[in-house]
């Protein structure tokens, strides 16, 4: 078996512990990346594949994380099909968004040189890394960009405008959503020849939709995302947060493991989706921020799951929060990775 317990599961061995990392881990609750953003934008950042394969690797030595997640962001494809982004301190910002446009998709143009960067990360942190650091991939889902490319920063999150579109626009809709995956496709190709060892497809905003609409017209483009890193033999996370019932309709085609959000409890989750398919997920981030015994009956709560479900990946619901007491992280990290909470056939663990 595999000393680190992602690959184990990834290579379709049963850990002794639940594999652990967090979205959103890279950066943000940490102290040296944030010294590095007090003189460096993040825009500079990603495209500085030093800079960028340190900030991916922080959480592994910083953390404890058993598994590196890409620094990067899921709208460089949008951006390499010529969507203008802007990176601001309050988030993404779109000065032109598509929506008003007439034949969005036939103004866009992918032009795969401009995730160069991402390539030249990748292979800085093959170099940095030891043997037993996965990596993993990712891109945005479908929908989720197509949300940011349409309306740009939506702050309730709703993208009214954007589903209103869906039915009203449908075939300027399904240009865009044909142009968005096949440009992720290409991105796909790109992380995978560059090392990563698994991916995870980030539908932020599955939950704008209906189940009926998200199933219907957006997973089969998320499907040819999830073929394209399995011709490269790289497993799949699929996160689609607010699908909800929808997760039981996923099937093997779509993904290898399901990341639940916090809405849904794990128990309820692995009663929905098939039995095939592994899960993650799903502690709420906001708990990050109670006393250490509040969180360790949370974590608790966790082992007789895993004991009779070990296709599991510890994760969060959701990203960590910026302001996410460091302290937090690590005592999650260390009382998951302790020794007596190994798989042992029989007896309770004194955790």
């Amino acid at each position: 078996m595999h000393r680190n317990p992602f690959f184990a599961l990834m290579n379709g061995e049963r850990p002794q512990r639940p594999p652990v990392w967090m979205m959103r881990q890279a950066g943000r609750v940490l102290p040296r990346y944030r010294d590095i953003t007090r003189h460096t934008p993040f825009r500079a950042i990603m495209a500085d594949a030093r800079l960028a394969a340190e900030v991916t690797l922080m959480p592994i030595e910083d953390m404890q994380m058993d598994a590196a997640i890409l620094f990067s962001d899921i709208l460089v494809v949008p951006e390499a099909l010529g969507v203008e982004v802007e990176w601001t301190s309050e988030g993404p910002a779109f000065p032109h968004p598509l929506i008003a446009t007439d034949r969005p998709a036939e103004r866009l143009h992918f032009d795969i040189g401009r995730l160069g960067h991402v390539a030249d990360t990748l292979d800085e942190i093959q170099r940095q890394k030891d043997a037993d650091t996965p990596v993993i991939g990712f891109c945005g889902g479908v929908l989720t960009c197509l949300c940011y490319m349409l309306a740009g920063r939506d702050r309730s999150l709703q993208f009214t405008d954007v589903v209103r579109y869906l039915y009203t626009h449908r075939d300027e809709a399904v240009a865009l959503l044909e142009t968005l995956t096949s440009a992720t496709e290409a991105y796909v190709h790109l992380q995978a020849a560059h090392g990563i060892n698994a991916f995870q497809i980030f539908e932020s905003f599955a939950g704008t939709v209906p189940v009926e609409l998200y199933t219907s017209l957006i997973m089969p483009y998320t499907r040819r995302i999830t073929a394209a890193a399995r011709s490269h033999g790289v497993p799949v996370i699929f996160f689609g947060k607010g699908l909800g019932v929808g997760m039981a309709s996923l099937t093997p085609d779509d993904c290898d493991f399901v990341s639940v959000d916090w809405h849904t409890p794990l128990m309820e989750a692995r009663r929905m989706v098939d039995p095939r398919l592994g899960l993650q997920g799903n502690m709420d981030p906001r708990l990050l921020f109670a006393s250490e015994e509040v969180i360790e009956r949370q974590l608790r709560s966790y082992i007789p799951f895993f004991r009779s479900h070990p296709r599991w990946i510890f994760n969060l619901g959701h990203g960590l929060h910026k302001d996410t007491p460091l302290e937090r992280v690590r005592f999650v990290t260390r009382k998951l990775r302790m020794e007596d909470l190994e798989v042992r056939g029989e007896g309770e663990s004194r955790f």
